[in-house]
């Protein structure tokens, strides 16, 4: 009866089966968790790079203050960063992502001298501007679908058109127009104007996009604003927020080419990121950059707590199954965290526009912060106006952990038909234990493994005995003690 229980359990609750290849499943969500005791989740936050910060204002035209509303892109064994400093875009190269160089050229020279200017706000020597309306960057990236190598590499900038009364004037912020602007370049040094407002949807600076090979679509994530009745009914009577909230918020549009969007009209893109009940009062989402790993969405969200007394930017996670519905993720412990009592990092953290970049088993999230604390704080505990650029790493797929003590947890998936002659695990159980049963639909344990006691990246999962042959899609119990979870496969 019990063995019949569980069957019937399963094919009521249960979503059909879940194919597991060589996709690493991280444990961001429940996707493949039917249940799960004793574990909890825990967020792995990235470990900052001792050298940072790894470039800083050392040249007078960037005004002490390169902020990586940007991009760093690696090709072949070279690492090409473009950053934004007060008066345009600058550009910057490295053999390892640490030591960087400023390439000094003409184009844009400053007071008579070469620099590594490529953007400039004030246009050409000779008095073009091709850049009219632009304002702030928001990142580069290499576009090898775009059969013309002119358009090799595209930019994606802040435009801002004022004064402006016209049809697309931004209703949040009267008197202009605001609006994603491309660029496209053939090397990523010269760049040429294509459309200074491709969408008007986005309102402002700290916007990102990334490309999903899968459903051959651009997904812009940029800034909008507004002001949820529920937020207002409780928060409303804090005075700060009805000062200082301005419910900057993350719309999303979606294109095929970078420059004809799905969403073009002011305030039109849905909001898919903001601030709700669970955070602090007066809390924004002043942006987040997304980017495609395995089969899921993670989002970097740039959380703005928006206080008097201790104005801050951070970074969370949060992860989309369809690059439209995000859900943050654990406890929303910060993922990159503000530097502590001395560090150079301390008060606003803001990511590249690009996925991480792979160094061996590593992921480098590059960064910038600042010495100084985002507006309208009204303390005393500020810096200088400079900032900085670096990076924090983690080991591959190691976002998040299901962990469990000594007392030991249990983890049972939803039925998967396993894609592959072996089964893999990212675990940490060099000091504990995992081990994993699979389970046929009645319930009963077809295949144990033999214990797991290291700390691997890809540790194959070694039965006792072999699955049986045909067998169709099974349930894995996984047991952990003093361990974490972070990811499985089959190939």
């Amino acid at each position: 009866m019990t063995s019949f229980l569980y069957a019937l359990a399963i094919v009521l609750s249960a979503p059909e089966s879940i194919s597991l290849d060589a996709t690493h499943q991280l444990f961001l969500d429940d996707h493949l968790i039917a249940t799960q005791q004793g574990l909890s989740q825990r967020i792995m936050p990235a470990k900052k790079n001792p050298s940072n910060p790894v470039l800083w204002g050392d040249h007078p035209w960037e005004q002490g203050r390169p902020l990586l509303y940007g991009s760093v892109l690696k090709e072949g064994d070279t690492y090409r960063m473009w950053y934004y400093m007060p008066r345009g875009v600058c550009y910057a190269e490295s053999a390892d992502g640490i030591t960087w160089t400023r390439p000094l050229m003409e184009q844009y020279p400053w007071e008579g001298q070469p620099s590594n200017i490529v953007v400039h706000l004030e246009g050409t020597p000779d008095g073009e501007k091709p850049f009219p309306y632009f304002y702030e960057l928001f990142g580069v990236f290499r576009d090898d679908r775009d059969p013309d190598p002119q358009r090799r590499y595209k930019m994606g900038y802040l435009s801002i058109q004022r004064p402006y009364e016209g049809p697309d004037m931004d209703i949040f912020h009267p008197g202009s127009r605001r609006g994603l602007g491309v660029a496209v370049s053939p090397d990523g040094i010269h760049w040429t104007n294509v459309d200074s407002f491709a969408t008007d949807a986005i309102v402002d600076g700290s916007s990102h996009w990334t490309y999903d090979p899968e459903g051959g679509r651009y997904h812009l994530y940029g800034r909008s604003k507004r002001q949820p009745e529920d937020l207002a009914k409780a928060w409303g009577q804090d005075p700060w927020y009805k000062k200082h909230f301005w419910g900057r918020v993350v719309a999303h549009t979606t294109s095929t080419d970078f420059l004809n969007w799905e969403h073009t009209r002011p305030n039109t893109a849905p909001i898919v990121m903001g601030a709700d009940l669970e955070d602090a009062v007066a809390t924004e989402v002043y942006g987040m950059g997304v980017f495609k790993y395995g089969d899921v969405f993670i989002g970097l969200v740039q959380r703005f707590e928006n206080r008097p007394e201790n104005v801050f930017l951070d970074i969370q996670l949060a992860v989309s199954r369809d690059g439209a519905t995000f859900n943050r993720i654990g406890d929303r412990s910060p993922f990159i965290a503000n530097g502590e009592v001395g560090d150079w990092d301390r008060f606003n953290t803001a990511v590249a526009n690009n996925p991480p970049i792979e160094d061996g088993d590593m992921l480098r999230f590059y960064y910038s912060d600042r010495r100084y604390r985002h507006s309208p704080y009204d303390g005393t505990d500020s810096g200088p106006k400079v900032s900085g650029i670096g990076f924090a790493s983690i080991p591959r797929d190691r976002f998040v952990a299901l962990e469990a003590n000594y007392e030991g947890g249990t983890l049972l998936t939803h039925p998967l038909l396993l894609e592959g002659e072996t089964l893999y695990v990212n675990v940490r159980a060099d000091w504990g234990e995992v081990k994993v049963e699979a389970l046929d639909a009645t319930g009963a344990v077809v295949a144990t493994s033999k214990r797991i006691e290291e700390d691997g990246l890809s540790v194959p999962v070694v039965w006792e005995s072999p699955l049986p042959a045909e067998q169709g899609p099974v349930q894995l119990r996984i047991t952990l003690k003093n361990g974490q979870l972070y990811a499985l496969w089959c190939e």
